[in-house]
């Protein structure tokens, strides 16, 4: 009996000395694995987030266009007011996939999804940016993209006021975005899935240039509304008219037709067509109007927007 006591007793002890091994080691298996899963997140590429930030809102774009984003942030190139800036490289993104806003402590984002048909591009391709000096346009070129999953659309409340995709006449597309105010801005190229961010920051102001003027389907970039025009009078924009038909013509104060002329948009059924048109005036002093638009096909009645200007 002594001896069978014995015996469990050392079984006893060896089973005990078993189970705190086990449980000596648990804690560095989990400092492993937590190290490297830190590891993991720190060194993805990941969108710069702002604790305070709103998420930006999507666009017209598949749940696959919108990545999650966490993790860290990379440093931040400064706020600038610089006319053209460019980036990206090489030619792998074909498609805009989405467009998307978010409203941050002191600034606005506009976020460009840039995808491979369907699916998210791993680099941002390719692009130049401009906003000429007191506007309140800022376009940005994407040479290599020929296809987009949206359009145009609103960017909220704030001084952003909204953008539109347009098949550029020099081949890919340009995306215009619009603002009531001035404007400083900033650039960030982010990989895998591609994105072009564009952060503003308003200077406060009223932009000097007065905006493209917009009605219905037509947008006119030039000439913008009070200018004084002149012989050859060029007049530019975007429209989305049936059949890419554009209506142009010069309007005296009374009314009377001083010029006028017909110009195809390079687009309408898939985005938005660029057209241009040049125009030989007479010499009017006084103010006028410039008409771009087509007609209604339900009663023939014109269809577009005005912009008074005056004749130098």
């Amino acid at each position: 009996m002594g001896r069978s006591k014995n015996f469990l007793l050392a079984v006893l002890l060896v089973f005990l000395a078993a189970v705190g091994c086990g449980e000596s080691s648990s804690p560095n298996q989990t400092a492993a694995m937590t190290e490297a899963e830190s590891e993991a997140t720190v060194s993805g590429e990941a969108p710069t987030v702002v604790e305070d930030s709103m998420p930006e809102a999507t666009v017209g774009a598949s749940p696959e266009a919108v990545p999650e984003e966490t993790g860290a942030a990379a440093p931040e190139p400064e706020f600038v007011a610089a006319s053209e800036a460019s980036g990206g490289q090489g030619f792998g993104a074909d498609g805009v996939l989405a467009v998307r806003r978010g409203v941050h402590e002191g600034y606005e984002r506009v976020v460009i999804d840039l995808g491979s048909g369907q699916n998210p591009a791993e680099r941002t391709p390719e692009w130049s940016l401009s906003t000429p000096e007191d506007d309140g346009v800022l376009r940005v070129s994407l040479p290599s993209v020929v296809s987009t999953a949206v359009s145009d659309g609103s960017l909220g409340d704030g001084f952003l006021e909204g953008f539109h995709v347009v098949r550029a006449p020099e081949g890919g597309v340009f995306v215009d975005i619009l603002s009531s105010e001035a404007f400083t801005y900033r650039t960030l190229d982010l990989a895998d899935p591609a994105r072009l961010v564009v952060d503003f920051r308003s200077s406060g102001a009223d932009a000097r240039i007065p905006p493209p003027t917009e009605g219905g389907n037509n947008v006119v970039t030039t000439p913008r509304a009070g200018e004084t025009v002149s012989n050859p009078l060029t007049v530019s924009g975007y429209s989305r008219n049936f059949e890419a038909n554009n209506d142009i013509a010069l309007l005296d104060a009374s009314g009377n037709v001083l010029a006028q002329t017909n110009a195809a948009s390079n687009d309408w059924a898939a985005t938005w067509g660029y057209f241009e048109a040049t125009l030989e005036i007479p010499e009017f002093t006084g103010p006028g109007t410039i008409r771009v638009g087509s007609q209604s096909a339900r009663d023939g009645s014109f269809e577009g927007v005005e912009i008074p200007v005056s004749g130098g």
